[in-house]
């Protein structure tokens, strides 16, 4: 029998069981400065990255794998905290941003490309403790965290890729690019050896950066929501997302309830998610600019996700146009609570219609379609049957979580064995770039 792997995730997420065992506290001088700014109280009791939630409940089941998570976490009183729970052992730290006289400094010094030296140092310590055979780092978009694989040597690294930030598309999408964080992506992209995605467009721009890559694909387990009984529907649409920005199809949205409201008058939108209040102003704007003030309402961040789960379940239909995403998470979720989705082509939304249409997607920036599709499933409540349908099956046949996981549990051991001894990586793990129709 084989002995157990070794594994350490490198990542970022919060959930209401890690919480339960953290030692969480706002600073009084934090919550004193807070007041007189007049800013909103800092909150550490949010939820944060549910698929890698997900993951970790799943791996509680796998038995080859011995599994350590290192994660940062606002609001922590002590500088490091690590605690066993249901099989899997969390480490988490005081991320540098969580220190006052470290963000003061870095704005009164415009920094804007901070080297993350305490985070770097803290990850390299948990590392060094622990000794893992493999290490997952989780999103490379995100350098507070991600900037300590440029650190790690001796040890195989698989990056998990939740995005690429270095896609061309992304200033047309999303209005502005961060350079700092580009270029260390693209950096760690050529460091790195080992790379797992869910889309055919972040496996071309993998290889666009390090044409050395190997290339695995993965896809996040899901944890399938709770589905109230007979939900009360107060709104026709809903837009939800953790963050409401422009590459998440927010102004779109608006723009096409203007079109549907010409045919449709007293058509709603429910807008969920943290939305930045110099953003929101503008939004507003926007809404009484096209005349549906009265059609829109927003609701903030819900802290929990199963309660952001019931809140959107108050909504018919899902109105999604994500503009970078490959298969948003988002989306997922809709489906698994039976509420048909409209949404954009992107890297891999096709995808979903694989066994019939589960999701009705038009081109990117084409509000019109986006507003008929909105008018055509109004109009036709076969047509929201038939989706259900199908994005059911879809769900059942390609979103097996036993089976993914497992799949993931065989990546990390061929990683390792490649990585030590020279072993062939079983061909069926890799990324078939035929199984994805081409963007």
């Amino acid at each position: 029998m084989k002995a157990k792997l070794k594994v350490t995730w490198i990542c970022h997420f919060s959930n209401p069981l890690v919480r339960e065992h953290l030692p969480l506290k706002v600073g009084c001088f934090e919550s004193t400065l807070r007041r007189l700014l007049n800013k909103s109280a800092k909150k550490v009791a949010l939820d944060f990255a549910p698929w890698v939630t997900n993951m970790a409940n799943e791996f509680e089941a796998i038995e080859s794998i011995e599994l350590d998570i290192i994660s940062p976490h606002s609001g922590l009183s002590v500088a490091r905290h690590s605690i066993d729970c249901r099989g899997i052992r969390y480490h988490f730290f005081k991320p540098d941003t969580d220190y006052l006289l470290v963000k003061g400094f870095r704005r009164l010094l415009r920094i804007q490309s901070p080297a993350f030296r305490l985070n770097r140092r803290r990850i390299s310590r948990f590392i060094d403790e622990i000794k893992p055979d493999v290490i997952v780092l989780i999103g490379a978009e995100n350098p507070y965290y991600s900037i300590s694989a440029l650190d790690i040597s001796g040890i195989p690294v698989i990056l998990i890729a939740q995005t690429v930030y270095t896609n061309p598309d992304r200033q047309k999408h999303s209005g502005q690019v961060d350079r700092y964080r580009w270029d260390l992506e693209l950096e760690i992209h050529r460091k790195l050896k080992f790379f797992s995605c869910n889309a055919r467009i972040h496996r071309d721009l993998i290889l666009r950066n390090n044409p050395e890559a190997i290339v695995f694909r993965h896809r996040f387990p899901h944890i399938r929501p709770r589905k109230l009984d007979n939900p009360f529907k107060e709104y026709n649409f809903v837009f939800f997302a953790a963050g409401v920005t422009k590459k998440k199809g927010i102004e779109d949205a608006i723009q096409a309830i203007g079109i549907v409201k010409k045919q449709y008058p007293e058509v709603s939108l429910d807008v969920v998610g943290k939305c930045d209040p110099e953003y929101k102003s503008s939004l507003v704007e926007m809404i009484n600019k096209h005349g549906v003030a009265g059609n829109i309402v927003f609701h903030e961040y819900f802290p929990k996700q199963s309660d952001m789960h019931d809140h959107i379940q108050k909504a018919r239909y899902a109105l999604l146009p994500v503009k970078l995403d490959s298969i948003p998470g988002t989306i997922a979720e809709a489906m698994m609570l039976d509420i048909p989705v409209i949404s954009y082509r992107t890297y891999g939304t096709p995808h979903l219609n694989k066994y019939g249409e589960a999701v009705l997607i038009c081109d990117i920036d084409d509000v019109e379609s986006l507003a008929r599709n909105m008018m055509r499933i109004l109009s036709d409540p076969d047509l929201s049957e038939n989706m259900v349908h199908y994005s059911r099956k879809y769900i059942d046949l390609e979103m097996d979580n036993n089976t993914n996981v497992r799949n993931m549990a065989r990546m990390f051991r061929a990683v390792y064995e490649h990585y030590k001894h020279g072993t062939e990586i079983p061909v069926d793990l890799l990324f078939d770039p035929d199984e994805f129709q081409v963007y």
